[in-house]
């Protein structure tokens, strides 16, 4: 009985936590730049839609519309950072990497 109260609490607790994602605007790519770097670190998000316009009849996007990605923040050698984002986590804080003209991260 205490094992499958230990594991209802457990699996509600991971429920409460996936919803407390921090909802973020994805990155605009006029912000991305190309070039070599280290993962500094990774957080789960949920990246909401461009917002829908009201006069087209959409309404704003709730907390629950965003989709679960993981933001990746890549130190480059100059000291700016550069944010991607990710559906899956791929890499791992410390690793080389090269981020490309398309926006994506690869393993350097």
């Amino acid at each position: 009985m205490k094992i499958l109260l230990a594991v209802m609490l457990a699996l509600g607790t991971t429920g409460a936590l996936a919803q407390q994602e921090p909802a973020v605007a994805p990155v605009k790519t006029q912000e991305m730049r190309p070039g070599y770097g280290v993962v500094e670190s990774i957080t789960e998000v949920r990246v909401m839609s461009r917002e829908r316009s009201a006069a087209a009849g959409g309404s704003a996007p709730s907390a629950s519309d965003g989709k679960p990605m993981y933001r990746v923040t890549v130190r480059l050698p100059d000291g700016t950072r550069q944010q991607r984002d990710l559906d899956k986590p791929e890499f791992q804080v410390g690793d080389n990497v090269l981020l490309t003209n398309a926006g994506d991260i690869l393993p350097d």
